[in-house]
């Protein structure tokens, strides 16, 4: 007669806490088996004929079952359970990125904070400043299977891929070794503190940039698992690398001619110093250029007078001509 089935599928990170076995009373059979795990939860299946008689409780050391081992034939003859030994720590080491080299597209260029003045006046210098400061932290993350080494604290020692300048060209390069726990952060903030003295008719621009990468490839290892009594394996293991790093902050300063500026039509500068206006723009737009810059007395305090022409978007003619007031200073 063909016994009942019973099945059991243990979760990731789910390991036996408690295990009991039961002979049928006569040494020719298995009686039952019974185990609790460290979810809460237990599988019990038993002989049904006879009663069950002495329970037998089996020391389960890690809690991974790693094996069984029994006779069987029509029945189950003898049933036993293989576990490892508590596992004292695991490591991965001789971490490899295979496909390094082909992700320097993920590295990009961006600006941290950009400063902007100008000194509009004929003859007298202004002094500026700027001060701030920014946090740049760094990540690095490797993928663990649900092998044995979910089941320990598993540290590594490897290198870090770092942001490289080779030739001009930026790209990846792995760093210097060194042990890190699966996840690892760090954080570096820069601080700065800039200032001058602008020359009249100058604009000045101050610009903190940076390059940061995110990288997500895969790595090739070896976990070695070392046991409570010493003893020693090790297994190849592949998985999933996430990083970001980033290179040095660095700073620029940019000064250029106002009046260059305004021969060009920019309208850059205009855009913190207007006082007054006869009639306002949403924005100064391409359709505006300058035509003429004067002031209305010989007094350089005197604020200065800027004719701009909207030429209409239609046919081109002009529109009409709008005066702004701007403070010299």
């Amino acid at each position: 007669m063909v016994g009942s089935y019973k099945e059991f599928e243990f979760t990731d990170g789910e390991r036996i806490s408690r295990l009991s076995l039961w002979g049928n009373g006569a040494g020719t059979r298995s009686g039952g088996i019974r185990f609790f795990t460290t979810r809460d939860r237990q599988f019990f299946h038993h002989m049904t004929s006879w009663p069950l008689k002495q329970e037998y409780a089996i020391e389960v050391a890690s809690g991974l079952c790693v094996g069984l081992r029994g006779r069987a034939g029509a029945d189950i003859d003898a049933l036993g359970l293989t576990f490892l030994l508590p596992i004292s720590h695991a490591r991965l080491t001789n971490v490899r990125y295979p496909t390094l080299q082909l992700e320097a597209a993920s590295i990009h260029p961006f600006n941290i904070h950009e400063f902007y003045d100008e000194n509009l006046s004929y003859s007298l210098p202004k002094e500026w400043t700027n001060t701030g400061s920014y946090t740049k932290t760094e990540s690095a993350s490797w993928s663990l299977t649900t092998g044995i080494e979910y089941h320990a604290t598993v540290g590594v020692s490897a290198g870090i891929p770092k942001i490289a300048e080779v030739s001009g060209e930026f790209g990846w390069q792995v760093g210097v070794s060194g042990t890190y726990e699966t996840t690892w952060e760090e954080s570096e903030t820069y601080g700065w503190s800039r200032g001058g003295v602008i020359p009249p008719r100058t604009w000045l621009s101050f610009i903190v940039t940076t390059r940061r990468g995110n990288l997500f490839v895969p790595y090739e290892g070896t976990m070695e698992i070392v046991l409570s009594t010493g003893t020693r394996f090790s297994y190849a293991l592949k998985g999933q690398y996430a990083g970001v790093a980033y290179t040095r902050v660095e700073t620029r300063t940019e000064e250029g001619s106002v009046d260059a500026a305004f021969r060009e039509g920019s309208t850059n500068i205009l855009r913190s110093n207007v006082v007054g206006t006869k009639r306002s723009y949403g924005s100064i737009d391409s359709n505006i250029e300058v035509v003429t810059s004067r002031r209305r007395s010989t007094d350089h305090a005197a604020p200065h007078r800027l004719l701009l022409q909207h030429n209409g978007a239609d046919d081109g003619n002009i529109a009409d001509i709008n005066e702004l007031h701007l403070d010299p200073n």
